[in-house]
């Protein structure tokens, strides 16, 4: 049910339709801005991409690490005030947050075609429903493309 409240009303994200060209009117293949004529494309790759994104929470915990390892070694070996130990302590809980955060994620799943051109190169299409690729795919392979 709830993918139908969440697709429901939305516009198409791809499409073949007929548009007047250099050597004449052809079929194209349309997704966002990209246009790409159907007699241009050499080749097309499909499969499923699965990913982790965890480089920025890693990021981010390891700044508030660094910082506060900082913090320690001014009160510790410099001679800072020993007030600035709440910072560390703060910052800590920040970067061990972090930690834990990106040890939660779950992996991303998506599905992307990658349609190489002549013209203009490899272009990618992606989505997570699976139905939508299936659908272009089969677009595709109607217009006498096979992947």
């Amino acid at each position: 049910m709830g993918q139908k409240i969440t697709t429901a009303g939305l516009p198409p994200r791809w499409g073949l339709q007929h548009e007047p060209g250099p050597k004449g009117p052809g079929r194209v293949l349309w997704f966002g801005p990209k246009r790409i004529a159907l007699d241009d494309i050499q080749s097309i790759d499909a499969g499923e991409v699965r990913e982790r994104p965890v480089a920025g929470l890693l990021m981010g915990a390891s700044m508030f690490l660094v910082v506060a390892m900082c913090l320690a070694f001014g009160v510790y070996e410099v001679g800072w005030r020993e007030r600035f130990l709440l910072g560390t302590v703060f910052l800590s809980l920040l970067g061990l947050a972090g930690l834990y955060d990106s040890s939660t994620i779950k992996t991303q799943r998506f599905f992307e075609v990658k349609i190489a051109t002549g013209s203009q190169g490899v272009v990618t299409f992606a989505s997570a429903d699976a139905a939508e690729v299936d659908a272009l795919l089969g677009a595709l392979a109607g217009a006498g493309i096979q992947a």
